[in-house]
């Protein structure tokens, strides 16, 4: 489900949702990449399970440990706190040859049929903390995953260490914090509309990091800074004309800063991600070498709790190809949003933007989404939403095949209900 454009006497599926240029005559892949084909959807899930490791196994065995820790000593500061999101709801689009989806990890998409499974998810969060310092935090969600609904996968599995209240110390499975809203993209009750700019947040597909993190919270007078930095490894399993295969990025990072004022963010924040890429020149020959992805974003959220401004940026580049003297991908993306609460109801407003520099895409022509979104907040933990987005047929950023011949506008409706227990 991958985008495709000629690539000599073989098909070069490339997207900007995509991490990696596939070319796929004969299913030759498997000779240019180090990957595990598979034509069913059930071995991507299996391949996303077993991508948790060590990690959720060290974070279970440390949670045992506190748990006979607690039993042994009953003056022991030992807690269990479990609590929970999640979204019913779909989408569709008023074109049935365009198939809309978030982002590359989702294989099927939906069209002028509305899909309740494109967007319902449920997600449950354990926290298991021995006195103020040591805690183990684990957090499985079911939602979209490759071909299935509702298919389990651990989001975040870290043991966390907090010599001081400013200090945190996290080893194991933690956030990948590219954008403003990384560290809950998949709870709509946080975020204000149903779904959130293609634009931004379908050009980074990794969601979270195996590895090592550290966050600090300070003041600088009356601002507030947050400052955190991760490092480990991240995969992202991806389809390309019915072939599932999986992208592993043993080399990630991120660095990010937050600044607050009062009812004012401002974020900052780079992360960068490197794997193995193949790309192909013809049906047996390809280039072989490391692509070093980096995303520059910066992010910006005012919220009095009567109006809402929204804001985002990101600069995605790329090393250039050997011996072609460009990079896959180079893109300028943004958006800007306002709101205003009106007691339970909230109305917002977004428009957004990208434009690819010169890369082997090509596709250097801009593509600007509208949208509007209403949220009616029916209890404290419950919220109806419904938002109308305008994107471009030719923005490859929102469907599984964009048009190659126009740009007319295609509308894209999402329904549902988002809440938190």
């Amino acid at each position: 489900m991958g985008k495709t454009k000629g690539c000599g006497s073989s098909m070069f599926a490339l997207s900007r949702r995509h991490m990696s240029a596939r070319c796929l005559p004969n299913q030759t892949l498997e000779t240019t990449r180090s990957v595990a084909l598979t034509r069913k959807g059930p071995t991507v899930n299996i391949a996303r399970r077993s991508a948790i490791g060590t990690s959720l196994y060290l974070c279970i065995a440390i949670g045992l440990f506190l748990n006979q820790a607690a039993n042994a000593d009953d003056t022991s500061e030992f807690s269990t706190t479990i609590s929970g999101y999640g979204t019913i709801g779909g989408s569709y689009t008023g074109d049935s040859d365009l198939s809309y989806l978030h982002n590359a990890s989702e294989f099927k998409a939906t069209n002028s049929q509305f899909d309740l499974g494109l967007d319902s998810r449920i997600g449950l969060q354990a926290t298991i903390s021995y006195g103020t310092q040591l805690s183990v935090i684990l957090q499985e969600e079911a939602k979209r995953r490759g071909s299935d609904d509702f298919s389990p996968g651990t989001e975040w599995a870290f043991v966390q260490y907090s010599p001081t209240t400013d200090v945190k110390l996290r080893l194991g499975r933690v956030a990948l914090a590219t954008f403003l809203m990384s560290d809950f993209r998949d709870v709509g009750y946080a975020q204000p509309w149903f779904v959130a700019p293609n634009e931004i947040y379908a050009d980074e597909p990794f969601e979270n990091l195996d590895g090592g993190q550290a966050l600090w919270h300070g003041h600088l007078g009356s601002f507030g800074l947050d400052l955190e930095g991760a490092y480990g490894t991240t995969s992202q399993t991806e389809q390309s004309n019915g072939v599932s295969f999986v992208i592993k990025a043993k080399s990630a990072y991120n660095l990010a800063a937050n600044l607050t004022y009062q009812s004012f963010l401002l974020r900052v924040a780079e992360t960068a991600v490197s794997w193995p890429q193949a790309v192909p020149l013809s049906a047996t020959t390809a280039i072989n070498y490391v692509n070093h992805d980096k995303f520059l974003s910066l992010g910006f959220q005012y919220d009095n709790s009567t109006a809402i401004v929204l804001a985002e940026w990101a600069k995605r580049t790329e090393n250039d190809v050997p011996l072609v003297g460009l990079p896959l991908v180079a893109c300028t993306d943004w958006y800007v949003a306002g709101g205003w609460r009106f007691g339970k109801w909230t109305p917002l407003l977004s428009y957004a933007k990208t434009k690819a520099s010169q890369d082997l895409l090509l596709v250097t022509v801009p593509y600007s989404t509208p949208s509007a979104s209403l949220r009616y907040d029916v209890a404290s933990n419950v919220a109806l939403k419904a938002q109308l987005m305008r994107p471009q047929a030719g923005n490859d950023l929102y469907w599984v095949t964009r048009s190659l011949t126009s740009n007319q506008r295609v509308n894209v409706v999402g329904l549902g209900a988002d809440f938190v227990f």
